[in-house]
Formats: structure tokens, C-alpha cells, sequence
């Protein structure tokens, strides 16, 4: 175990020791080898919906190897899964809200608002829910800001005066929560397409047959 390890045998180990002239942020030659962190504020969010979800999915299949892996990585694999959900409603109703008068909100790390925000605006749309998934998500949603009100409870242990944050669960099935998250993500991308499609207008009787 990693946390066993002497100091002598951590030197021995063939670390990779920084050295001179190290630079964390630099651009390759080979342009195959560089990320690229897009400009356009829309594409960037899509984008960062989708890393951090990618992210948590990746840290759980890591989390298989050992007890360790899991117990170290559960705090940024709940992490990235509350601001891959975060995001996404903050997406939603920038991308769908305006058309209903329903402001895009981006001050808030409040899920419970903002979730029903996001319901005002289905409701607005007036999207069906035929298979009652609205209230299944919505108590997932819930479930997390109960967890982690103000996207906090994760990335540090105590708070800003120095007291220990309160854990609500002690243990996790990693699996089961990407398991649930991937249905969330489903959910997410279900209610885009959808939305999309009640957003986009209809054309008239006298405009649909002229030819382009």
C-alpha cells in the first residue's frame, strides 16, 4: 500500500523529480499532442459538461484497481459528477430559457433552485413526461445538493473557519453512482434534443413547399 512506504524506499523509487527549466503551460510542435481549450464560451461549456462527467467515469473504472484508488478518488469523483450536473442545468436554461423569460443563471451552485428553474421551463414548453422521469431525476439532483449544498463538501475537508465538514455517507458504490449518473447524462441530453426541437419554429402552410 502506497501509504506504507518508507522514506527510503520512496527515494529509491524512479521518481520524476522537477528540474530546471519546467514549464506546466506550453504548446507542443506536434499540434496531435495539444488540447484544445475552445474560445467560444457555448462550445467551451458543452465541452466542459462533457470533461468532467468523462472524468469521474474515468476515475471510476481507475477506482477498480484497489481499495486506495477509491478511497482517494471518490472525493473528485463526486466532485466532477455534481458540476457535470451543475452545468448542465446552467446550459439548459441559458440555452432554453430565454425564449420562456426565463433569465440564464450563472451565480448559483444552488442544484434545488436551479433544478426548478429548469422545470419552469419544461413546464413553459409544455414538454410531456409520459414515463415520470422529471421527478426521478429531480430527486437524484436532490440527493446531491443535499450531499453537497454549495459544491464544497468535496474539495476540502473543513470549511472556511477551519471545522470539519460533515460527510452524509460514510461509503460508496462507485458503480452504482456512474451507473445512475450515466442515466442522468442520458436524461440531460434527452431533454436538449428535445427542447431543441419544441424551440425551433414551425414553418407556415404558405412557406413549406417553396423552393429553395
Amino acid at each position: 500500500m502506497p501509504g506504507s512506504e518508507t522514506f527510503e524506499e520512496i527515494l529509491r523509487r524512479d521518481l520524476r523529480w522537477p528540474r530546471k527549466g519546467d514549464v506546466p503551460f506550453k504548446k507542443s510542435d506536434d499540434w496531435s499532442r495539444n488540447a484544445s481549450i475552445g474560445k467560444c464560451g457555448h462550445g467551451r461549456l458543452i465541452m466542459m459538461m462533457t470533461g468532467y462527467k468523462s472524468a469521474a467515469d474515468l476515475m471510476v473504472e481507475k477506482s477498480r484497481e484497489s481499495n486506495y484508488d477509491r478511497d482517494c478518488l471518490v472525493f473528485p469523483i463526486l466532485f466532477n459528477y455534481r458540476q457535470f450536473i451543475e452545468l448542465s442545468l446552467k446550459y439548459l436554461i441559458s440555452t432554453y430559457g430565454y425564449t420562456v423569460s426565463i433569465e440564464a443563471n450563472w451565480k448559483s451552485h444552488d442544484l434545488a433552485f436551479l433544478w426548478s428553474e429548469f422545470l419552469k421551463i419544461l413546464d413553459a414548453y409544455g414538454a410531456d413526461d409520459p414515463d415520470q422521469t422529471n421527478p426521478v431525476v429531480g430527486a437524484i439532483v436532490a440527493e446531491f445538493s443535499k450531499v453537497d449544498p454549495r459544491s464544497y463538501s468535496y474539495r476540502y475537508p473543513v470549511d472556511l473557519n477551519g471545522n470539519l465538514i460533515p460527510i452524509t455517507y460514510e461509503e460508496l458504490d462507485l458503480e452504482a453512482l456512474a451507473d445512475v449518473m450515466e442515466g442522468v447524462g442520458a436524461y440531460f441530453s434527452g431533454c436538449d434534443g428535445y427542447l431543441s426541437s419544441l424551440q425551433e419554429p414551425i414553418p407556415s402552410v404558405e412557406t413549406q413547399n417553396v423552393p429553395e
